[in-house]
């Protein structure tokens, strides 16, 4: 079992380059949209700021920052799992040391009071959302990262 995960993780951790990472400054993300080369949009809501970017083949990942500037969230959708390396930043550790649950056979599900991650999919078609429940602004919920 922990070679099938770590197989997974090895794939899930590669075909988007670089985004601003979980936990740190949002500054970054303008620099990503300019490596990806893909449309930029940014939605100021009520308590944080969406980033969005959305790559040529439709793929996407979203970076949700406090009024602080710290990426509480992120989100992605698209043919292939972006570089989690990248995404998670320092919480790259907290995916693989946690244990593991699993909801369906296509899914993979972290769950701690410091960290929580799942991403699911098949070929050409995956999702996932990972988030820090201490960085979320007190007047939202963890629903946002959707």
């Amino acid at each position: 079992m922990k070679s099938i995960f770590t197989t997974v993780l090895m794939l899930m951790m590669g075909t988007l380059p670089a985004w601003a990472a979980l936990g740190e400054s949002e500054s970054s993300v303008t620099s990503d949209q300019q490596y990806v080369k893909g449309e930029y949009r940014l939605e100021v809501r009520q308590g944080y700021q969406l980033h969005q970017i959305t790559a040529a083949d439709g793929s996407f990942v979203r970076e949700y920052a406090s009024p602080e500037g710290k990426i509480f969230g992120i989100s992605w959708r698209g043919h292939s799992v972006p570089n989690l390396q990248q995404l998670l930043g320092s919480y790259m550790t907290n995916l693989q040391q946690a244990p593991r649950q699993t909801m369906r056979r296509r899914a993979l599900v972290v769950r701690t009071d410091k960290f929580v991650f799942v991403s699911n999919g098949y070929m050409r078609s995956f999702q996932g959302h990972a988030y820090v429940p201490s960085l979320i602004p007190n007047n939202l919920g963890p629903e946002v990262v959707q």
